[in-house]
């Protein structure tokens, strides 16, 4: 008798199992795609940030014009210092190639890509005191609070954990077994020593 009860039962025991898989994949699945809040906003729209601070500070038509400069001639000179820093980077990355490499030339190419981020930073810090300086008092008290939200909106978003898997496969150039040996310049990393 024992026997035929729990063979009834285990249908049912499955079935509710399956169910409550299905149910905890579900909810799993919404709150990662859907669930970002306020932690991870989406990344910002061209001139999101632009349009933000404008009806943030309650800028007038002249305040605006100056600011949209402002941001051009920002956007000019932030081109080749991020060219820069992706240079020195992939200078620094380039030493990967080579044995032995030794730890001062590691700090030398690290420190090139570090002061071209200091560049860009103090780029962007003077940039945000020219945007100051064209606001009235009540403006800039205003700028005070929302800074802070505006160099949020413009970082790029963080990436949650590790990278899954193999990069994707990409033009066979792109390989790093494949890849030309960096120019012959004071960015470039010195011959690999075989």
């Amino acid at each position: 008798m024992n026997n035929f009860t729990n063979n009834r039962l285990l249908p049912v025991i499955t079935l509710l199992l399956l169910t409550a898989n299905i149910v905890t994949l579900a909810l799993l699945w919404a709150h990662k795609g859907g669930g970002r809040g306020d932690k991870n906003p989406p990344p910002p729209r061209p001139g999101q940030v632009f349009e933000f601070v404008n009806n943030e500070l309650k800028l007038d038509s002249v305040q605006r014009e100056a600011y949209k400069k402002l941001r051009d001639e920002h956007q000019a000179a932030q081109k080749p210092l991020q060219d820069s820093i992706r240079k020195a980077k992939d200078n620094f990355f380039a030493l990967l190639q080579q044995a032995n490499t030794p730890d001062s030339m590691m700090q030398l190419y690290s420190k090139r890509a570090s002061d071209a981020e200091q560049q860009l930073e103090i780029l962007t810090y003077k940039h945000f005191q020219k945007l100051r300086a064209l606001c009235n008092a009540d403006q800039q008290k205003k700028f005070d609070t929302i800074i802070q939200d505006v160099l949020k909106r413009m970082a790029p978003p963080k990436r949650q954990g590790p990278p899954q898997g193999p990069p994707p496969p990409g033009r066979e150039g792109d390989r790093p077994d494949r890849l030309p040996p960096p120019p012959d310049d004071r960015d470039g990393p010195p011959p690999p020593q075989n």
